[in-house]
């Protein structure tokens, strides 16, 4: 009977940086994740502009790149395609390694490698981290479902208008824009 090798994410963090492959610590486990497909990476650079855009102009906080780990617990890190962590915040999450806590929103986008148990996987886990808000994008059917930490779940699509008022004060956005990019 073979045994998993389990990891902290103090380990994971001393391993040497390997761009070609991104990787997730699933209490202990390390996991590998393929590439992202054009539709995951078109939609990825769209939201997490049209974020910074407005993080930035209304100084509320940091936007982050999926390639930012955030740990979750000692053998949890995760890294969200795109995160919004509150400007309140950002000093006690801010460090040399993984962001120390989960982010206030963080941004899944659906790829043809992902499950929905995945999905909610993660979110279930930056929900007990102290996430927020987490949006999970499914480029294909260009859909938003938006989860937040005190229950509300809705699935949003095309004119629908995706706001996040507790968190980004006055942002609105068609939910299309995040798949409207030019060819």
């Amino acid at each position: 009977m073979s045994r998993k090798t389990l990891l902290t994410a103090d380990e994971l963090e001393l391993m040497p940086d390997d761009d070609s492959v991104r990787t997730e610590l699933d209490e202990g486990e390390l996991i590998s994740m393929p590439p992202a497909g054009w539709d995951h990476g078109d939609s990825e650079i769209e939201i997490g502009r049209i974020l910074s855009n407005y993080v930035k102009k209304h100084r509320l906080g940091k936007v982050l790149s999926g390639d930012t780990g955030f740990r979750l617990r000692e053998d949890t890190v995760r890294s969200p395609d795109v995160a919004f962590v509150r400007r309140a915040r950002v000093a006690a999450l801010k460090s040399k390694g993984f962001a120390k806590g989960a982010p206030d929103l963080a941004v899944e986008i659906f790829s043809p490698s992902d499950s929905v148990a995945q999905l909610m996987r993660k979110v279930k886990q930056y929900f007990a981290a102290g996430c927020h808000t987490v949006w999970i994008v499914y480029p294909e059917a260009q859909e938003v479902h938006v989860l937040e930490a005190s229950g509300a779940d809705r699935l949003l699509r095309g004119e629908d208008v995706l706001e996040a008022p507790e968190l980004l004060p006055g942002f609105s956005v068609r939910v299309g824009e995040f798949f409207e990019s030019e060819s």
